[in-house]
């Protein structure tokens, strides 16, 4: 693959990730909060969020594994019966994102957390 192939293929997955990420926004979460979804399942099952969301990511590579090495997938965007590799792929991607939103918030969160503590302990 050549630089100007690669180069393609990088701006076809990223032009079709986002749109992919805006179709899909109900499927994560359908209000302002975009991590709704995993906040409430990781409430319900006492995980963290990344967690949840390292598990739907897990699910989506154990897919496109289980059709690379059968050698039984279209790389298309989408087949009559539903999704491509191609689309599989971007999921992936777009839930390696949401993984990052995520830890990003748990950090915020510790970084408040522990900063509330030292507030605390300064004023005892």
């Amino acid at each position: 693959m050549t630089p100007d192939q690669f180069e393609i293929l990088r701006d076809e997955f990223l032009v079709r990730e986002a749109r992919i990420l805006d179709w899909k926004r109900n499927e994560y979460s359908p209000d302002e909060d975009r991590l709704q979804n995993f906040r409430e399942v990781a409430e319900f099952s006492g995980r963290q969020m990344s967690e949840i969301a390292l598990i739907c990511l897990l699910k989506h590579i154990q897919s496109i594994s289980l059709a690379v090495q059968s050698k039984k997938y279209a790389w298309t965007w989408q087949t009559e019966s539903g999704e491509g590799l191609k689309q599989r792929i971007a999921d992936a991607r777009n839930y390696l994102l949401l993984l990052a939103a995520c830890l990003d918030e748990e950090t915020e969160e510790t970084e408040e957390t522990i900063a509330e503590k030292e507030t605390k302990i300064e004023s005892d």
